[in-house]
């Protein structure tokens, strides 16, 4: 069993200049000590060695009826916390358990202000953003700006759901990407806060609930045909916007479904082939995913056109940030799949396409696509690190997804891929 006793320390690093110490409680468990400090200070010459205070100290009945007090409360904590489970922490995490549990707050833990902290500390932008997005939704929903974490149930996110699909915050219905963006990104902050605050190990578990277990609207998929992605390669656009999307589009395609932030920064090829780092949006691990894409013909046209002035000039001209770039891009998509009829096309669809095509049409397996697209394997972490990377798995399956969009009588003929067939500089 643990003990208390409250004890000071006389060194000089410890005293004020007023000449007193702060009295701290030794918690002695598991044969080591740690201290808890308390609001007290005196003299450390009227502290005895069995820790009470002098007789001769002005408040000392006060004083040690008051420690005794805290004693009391860390040892009442300690004793409904079990000597089972705390027999297994450490001093520093049994001293720890204490403090927290003995807080005025500690049965209301405020999801908000913990989403807050925790979305302050993430790195990522777009992370950032879509936590803040989620965050900003479901205190909308709410209605106030604290929220106890374990007052969050299922039903709650089964009714913030289908309050989503009626009205968001700007009065209008939500698509089910939407709604499954906010969900996800939530339930993500969720999980955070109940690692932060339970403790498996030590049976302490401070959030029971499993408020995500409901059904999350569906994604759209975001694919479209191998006809179709012609459709966009060839279409004759009207304003240059629309063009300038098109081609883009065409490179993200061309390359494996780069997202836009990726294509955005990439930096100058070595040796043909361009080299980046993934960046996600959905999550928060800082590891990255180096991907290395062969610059096929197709791909090699299009780069030539956008860089007059140095490796894609045109585009960083064009735009000074990601975002203006995105937003940019996505309206001209629009106004293309208007026109060909797919609707509300954006720049996803070709990191959705490229997959969907090079599963269903270019009969390449899930892993390769996955490898591909740049998916960290958190089950395989370990073998990844063993196994060299062979890019070559990459080429060959973009190679065969692309061969899908040529003209195979004009391949025959022209003993190309076809570029003559496809008009880029119009």
């Amino acid at each position: 069993m643990a003990t208390f006793k409250p004890i000071v320390f006389n060194t000089k690093n410890h005293i004020k200049s007023d000449g007193t110490t702060n009295i701290k409680i030794r918690v002695y468990h598991n044969k080591e000590s740690q201290y808890i400090p308390t609001e007290y200070y005196i003299d450390p010459s009227f502290m005895l060695p069995d820790g009470s205070i002098n007789p001769l100290h002005p408040n000392t009945d006060l004083y040690n009826f008051e420690l005794g007090e805290v004693i009391q409360k860390y040892r009442k904590a300690g004793l409904e916390l079990g000597s089972e489970r705390s027999s297994k922490m450490s001093c520093a995490e049994y001293r720890d358990y204490l403090v927290q549990s003995t807080q005025p707050d500690y049965d209301t833990i405020d999801f908000v202000e913990y989403c807050n902290q925790l979305i302050s500390k993430t790195k990522k932008e777009k992370t950032r953003e879509w936590y803040q997005q989620s965050l900003d939704s479901f205190v909308w929903y709410y209605g106030k700006s604290k929220i106890d974490a374990r007052d969050i149930t299922r039903n709650k996110i089964a009714d913030y759901i289908e309050k989503l699909k009626v009205s968001g915050k700007r009065g209008e219905p939500l698509k089910n990407g939407s709604i499954s963006n906010y969900v996800r990104g939530l339930r993500a902050l969720y999980n955070f806060c109940k690692g932060t605050y339970n403790q498996p190990d030590y049976n302490i578990i401070r959030i029971p609930n499993e408020p995500f277990a409901v059904e999350i609207p569906a994604y759209k998929k975001k694919n479209v045909s191998v006809e179709n992605i012609k459709k966009i390669r060839d279409h004759v656009c009207t304003f240059e916007r629309a063009a300038f999307s098109r081609d883009m589009f065409m490179m993200m395609f061309y390359m494996m479904g780069i997202n836009i932030g990726d294509l955005y920064r990439l930096d100058q090829p070595v040796d043909g082939r361009l080299n980046y780092e993934r960046s996600k949006t959905d999550t928060d691990d800082n590891e990255m995913f180096m991907l290395s894409i062969k610059i096929e013909p197709e791909l090699q046209i299009l780069i030539d056109k956008y860089s007059s002035k140095g490796f894609l000039s045109d585009v960083k001209n064009r735009y000074s940030s990601i975002d203006s770039f995105r937003s940019s891009l996505n309206k001209g998509l629009k106004e293309i799949g208007e026109e060909i009829g797919i609707s509300k096309l954006s720049s996803s669809w070709a990191r959705h396409s490229w997959a969907s095509i090079a599963r269903n049409k270019a009969d390449i397996s899930k892993p390769d696509i996955d490898f591909c697209l740049g998916h960290v394997s958190k089950e395989h972490k370990m073998t990844d690190i063993c196994i060299d990377i062979d890019y070559s798995i990459c080429d060959k399956a973009n190679r065969k997804v692309l061969n899908l969009l040529t003209d195979q009588k004009k391949k025959k003929k022209n003993g190309l891929l076809c570029l003559q067939a496809m008009n880029w500089n119009r």
